[in-house]
């Protein structure tokens, strides 16, 4: 049995879904972990690095790169984790806070 479909695309079904206030979040927590996730992962490759020499600059373990660079949402790492890689990197972070639109 196939699902018939709707015409109703993605965007417009995420659209609507965003409008409950919990998947909002929830979502805006995720997205926020995979920017970081992809961030790191480019500056790591455009160093020229493997997880196990960043994590040996950055004093962590190969295996806290590689949650890090996956977004992984169970073992999410610390705000000095995150900043102790991104110094290893050549780079710092710089947290700004907005009013959410």
């Amino acid at each position: 049995m196939s699902k018939k479909n709707t015409g109703k695309s993605f965007e417009k079904y995420l659209k609507s879904k965003m409008k409950d206030k919990e998947i909002s979040l929830a979502f805006a927590g995720v997205a926020i972990h995979l920017k970081i996730a992809r961030l790191i992962e480019i500056l790591r490759l455009k160093e020229g690095l493997t997880q196990s020499q960043l994590a040996k600059k950055a004093k962590v373990s190969q295996p806290m790169i590689a949650r890090l660079e996956r977004g992984d949402q169970d073992r999410v790492p610390t705000l000095s984790t995150i900043n102790k890689v991104l110094l290893a990197l050549g780079y710092k972070a710089d947290l700004s806070i907005k009013r959410a639109a």
